[in-house]
């Protein structure tokens, strides 16, 4: 009999609501950079994600988490302390790693990359305009992101209509 537990198990996820556990997941990922330009565990991760993307799309989304500079422009305004350890960190990129992995659909890819850039990258929603997405797209994309999370997660507490 396997009596390991998995990482989901040992989670309190009862200590935050959907939002701020992605939130906190951002802060924990800021916190573990030391001031220096390292590789985003979320990027990496997807660099090994089996995602089914045209393969100029798939370097493009890469290349965007990996080389992305604003990051290092931001670190000012960041709201949030890490009130998380690494193991809370690493169950929540789970969740939203699960999600990218199980899809073949376009559009949830687009609503996680959108739930990376608001919560993990802590992007405001001007920041996640882009000639393709309007500021509104943006906050649809979160705001489907999260519900196709609380789906999956229903154990998570998620507050209708909080993004």
């Amino acid at each position: 009999m396997n009596t390991a537990v998995h990482i989901m198990q040992t989670v309190d996820w009862s200590k935050y609501d959907l939002p701020d556990w992605l939130r906190q997941c951002g802060a924990w990922q800021r916190s573990c950079k030391g001031g220096k330009q390292a590789a985003n565990p979320i990027a990496v991760a997807m660099q090994k994600a089996k995602v089914r993307l045209k393969k100029k799309d798939r370097a493009k989304l890469i290349a965007y988490y990996l080389c992305d500079t604003q990051e290092l422009q931001q670190t000012a305004h960041h709201k949030v302390s890490c009130q998380i350890t690494d193991d809370e960190a690493r169950a929540v990129q789970r969740l939203v790693l699960d999600i990218i992995n199980g899809t073949d659909s376009e559009a949830t890819l687009e609503w996680m990359d959108t739930i990376i850039g608001r919560y993990f990258h802590d992007r405001s929603w001007a920041e996640l305009e882009t000639p393709d997405r309007t500021v509104m797209d943006a906050k649809y994309d979160v705001r489907c992101g999260l519900a196709a999370l609380h789906v999956r997660y229903s154990f998570i507490r998620y507050v209708k209509g909080t993004v």
